[in-house]
Parts: structure tokens; C-alpha cells; sequence
């Protein structure tokens, strides 16, 4: 019986691949809140804090010329000047990409973590109905790194303008 349920391929079980899909969902958000929204949000500290603009300034490699001439091309100027004259200009987008970024990754990547715990319960208590014991880890691991990064970005978004100036400069 065990070598033919080893040779049998088991169904995942829904828990486990439900919060590995959800946990690849939150840490692609959590990188674009990391990385790229700080460029896109009017009035972000973290922009703010460069003492610039934020935006990138002409690109000078070959694949940088590439990806502005697409976007010039596709959206009829550079995305980062776009969103950002679209969320200075409406609160609604920009609170909008504010939720996009910060808080959904950091509750999707908490409840993925959750999931996979609850999908690795699951299919230990199942004997040898499920499998996705991989899925259920991956989902644990993925998603708590996006919800420590989306924290992180809560933070830095959220709590440090109102820290005082001497943990600031």
C-alpha cells in the first residue's frame, strides 16, 4: 500500500497551494511598495528624503533607453512622471496606491503564513489523502519576508516623519 501511494501522485491540498499562490501575490506587491512606490507617491518621505525629485534622470545603458522609449511608446510619457502627477493631483489614487503597496502585501503575507501553517496541519493530520507539504513551507517563508518588508515600508512611510529629529538626522 505505501509503494503504491508513493508511486501515485497525491492532490495538494488546497490550503497549502491557496496560500502559495497568496504568498507569491504579496511579495510581488511588497517588492513593487519597496521599491517602486516611493518614486510613484506625491509627497513621500522616503522621495522627499532624496532631496530631489525622485525621478530618475535620463538613462544612459542601452536597456534603460529601451524600457523609456516602451514606456514613452505605450503610456505617451515615462510611468514614473505619470503616476506621480496622478497621485498629487487625486487623494483617491494616491491612497489607493498607498493600500496597493504597503497594506495589502502586509495582510496577504501574514495570511499566507498562516495558511501554510494551517495547509501543513492539514496535511499531516490527512495521512496520505494530501501532499503540498512544499507549497505549505514556501507559503510560511514567502509570505512572512513580504509581510516583514511591507511592515517595514509601513513604518518608514507611516512612523518615521513623525519620529523626532534626533533619530532622524
Amino acid at each position: 500500500m505505501a509503494a503504491q501511494a508513493a508511486a501515485t501522485k497525491l492532490p495538494v491540498h488546497p490550503l497549502a497551494m491557496s496560500g502559495f499562490i497568496m504568498a507569491l501575490v504579496s511579495i510581488v506587491l511588497a517588492f513593487y511598495g519597496s521599491l517602486y512606490a516611493e518614486k510613484h507617491l506625491a509627497g513621500s518621505p522616503l522621495r522627499e528624503a532624496r532631496g530631489s525629485a525622485g525621478l530618475p534622470g535620463e538613462p544612459t545603458r542601452w536597456y534603460d533607453r529601451a524600457l523609456a522609449r516602451g514606456e514613452t511608446t505605450v503610456f505617451g510619457g515615462r510611468i514614473d512622471s505619470k503616476m506621480i502627477a496622478l497621485t498629487s493631483r487625486s487623494k483617491i489614487a494616491n491612497y489607493s496606491l498607498q493600500i496597493i503597496a504597503f497594506v495589502i502585501p502586509f495582510v496577504l503575507g501574514i495570511v499566507a503564513a498562516l495558511l501554510g501553517g494551517w495547509g501543513m496541519t492539514a496535511i499531516e493530520r490527512s495521512g496520505d489523502r494530501y501532499s503540498g507539504n512544499l507549497q505549505a513551507v514556501f507559503s510560511q517563508l514567502i509570505g512572512s519576508f513580504a509581510a516583514i518588508i511591507a511592515g517595514c515600508m509601513i513604518l518608514s512611510f507611516y512612523v518615521w516623519p513623525l519620529m523626532p529629529a534626533l533619530y532622524t538626522t
